[in-house]
């Protein structure tokens, strides 16, 4: 009788704890590695993978993976996709004509991508008709009432704001979100150390080598206003670690500052350099959209860049989808813009010198 008893009492046990260990196996989290991204987080166990971003959180079976049809609704969901070689999978795309990949032009042309509406209004109809898997947007307020409409009817929607990030190695590390979504894992954590090993270099050559005072001014007027970043924003980290003396470096905030031309020419009539300029490609032309622009000394000397070198005729600029994944090349750049020295047979790629 005992030894039934044991023998019962042994195989229940086995019973629970393979019961335990598999419930174990199910709910154990693992969290992806983000070390300088702040507003994106990864947590998956076995079956499910969960995407926390700009205040909104979506869960995925991994059955449901790697996706195979989404639409998207940014340029850079464009770049980070054409990064991990799975462009096939667009099926549909908002604001067609300011994305600069000239594959999305092509799948427009011969009806494989279809336009999905702008940044003030989505196709919903189209949309649900045929049903993709995923949706990549922003958390552009004008199309929540769409969103909300798409996510009624079962469409997975995920909203990311890499422009938010505050260093340019956190946009470069969304890289390992699409690499989770669309099955390309090992390639997306490859480049992203990749890049990162190649901004660290790029940055150490410039902090330990370039001297002098590299005085920059940043973006022209829109109407009435000079938006400039504050010393927290992404450019001025870029133009920290090329070494350049951003004017407004004692600016802090999460907001980009409103100032008035004299509140800018006050500060930075001196300044060595001038960077971000766009929609021109002269200085004749740059003088023309606003004349007190040559009052400023990087004016008169001609160092004056704009960001517009990879710009195609329509206006779309590949500094705004390649550049998110290559802040590397643009660090580059603003080194040879900065001290040309340093980089004697580099030729910029993102900006050109205004003549």
């Amino acid at each position: 009788m005992i030894k039934k008893i044991l023998i019962s009492s042994l195989f229940i046990l086995a019973i629970t704890s393979c019961k335990q260990s598999k419930e174990a196996v199910k709910t154990e989290k693992e969290n992806t590695t983000f070390l300088f991204a702040k507003n994106i987080s990864i947590e998956e166990n076995n079956e499910t993978i969960t995407i926390k971003s700009s205040g909104n959180a979506i869960t995925f079976d991994k059955k449901e993976l790697p996706i195979k049809t989404v639409m998207v609704e940014t340029s850079s969901a464009i770049a980070y996709l054409n990064e991990l070689n799975v462009l096939n999978t667009v099926k549909g795309a908002t604001d067609v004509d300011f994305i600069y990949n000239p594959k999305i032009a092509e799948g427009i042309a011969n009806k494989t991508i279809l336009k999905i509406g702008s940044s003030n209004e989505l196709f919903t109809e189209i949309i649900l008709k045929n049903k993709p898997q995923l949706i990549i947007a922003s958390s552009n307020p004008v199309l929540a009432k769409f969103h909300q409409q798409l996510e009624q009817n079962g469409i997975k929607i995920l909203y990311l704001d890499e422009y938010k990030e505050q260093n340019p190695l956190g946009q470069v590390e969304y890289l390992k979100v699409f690499g989770k979504l669309f099955g390309k894992n090992t390639e997306a954590e490859k480049q992203v150390e990749t890049v990162k090993n190649n901004y660290d270099s790029i940055k150490n050559i410039i902090q330990t080598k370039a001297q002098g005072n590299v005085s920059t001014i940043v973006n022209t007027m829109f109407g009435d206003v000079w938006y400039a970043p504050t010393n927290d924003l992404l450019q001025a980290k870029l133009i920290d670690d090329a070494k350049g003396n951003y004017i407004f470096k004692d600016k802090k905030g999460e907001n980009s500052l409103s100032l008035t031309f004299e509140e800018v020419y006050t500060t930075g009539k001196s300044a060595n350099y001038w960077i971000n300029v766009t929609n021109v490609n002269s200085l004749a032309e740059m003088k023309a959209s606003y004349p007190n622009y040559a009052w400023f000394d990087a004016f008169k000397k001609g160092n004056v860049y704009a960001y517009n070198k990879r710009m195609n005729a329509k206006g779309s600029n590949d500094y705004f989808e390649q550049g998110i994944l290559r802040p590397d090349i643009i660090l580059n750049d603003l080194g040879k813009i900065f001290y040309p020295n340093l980089f004697p047979t580099y030729d910029l790629y993102f900006y050109q010198q205004l003549k």
